[in-house]
């Protein structure tokens, strides 16, 4: 019998190292998007669009695609709300530096 393989896109913006972890703890496959077909010059094999292929999770499981989907935006939303207060601490030093 055929095994299934389950596919999720995942937005541009995650970033890679999130999705390797989830990829690493939940056992998946990470592949990148092909390109369309004129996103290259076929005489030059040079871009001609400004294209940035999107990151595909596998697995043979549904419920671990949304398992780890639901990781991912979890830890995504995690670090951007520590990103906000890391530049806010990351200012306050850059300032305390010039009123020295």
């Amino acid at each position: 019998m055929e095994e299934k393989i389950y596919e999720l896109p995942i937005p541009r913006a995650i970033t890679t190292g999130i999705i390797f972890e989830a990829a690493e703890k939940f056992g998946l496959e990470v592949d990148q998007e092909k390109p369309p077909e004129d996103a290259f010059d076929p005489r030059t094999d040079l871009p001609i669009k400004d294209y940035v292929p999107r990151i595909i999770i596998r697995s043979d499981s549904p419920e671990k695609l949304l398992a780890a989907k639901e990781y991912i935006y979890k830890k995504h939303e995690e670090w951007i709300t520590n990103l906000e207060e890391w530049r806010k601490r990351r200012m306050e030093q850059i300032q305390s530096k010039f009123r020295k």
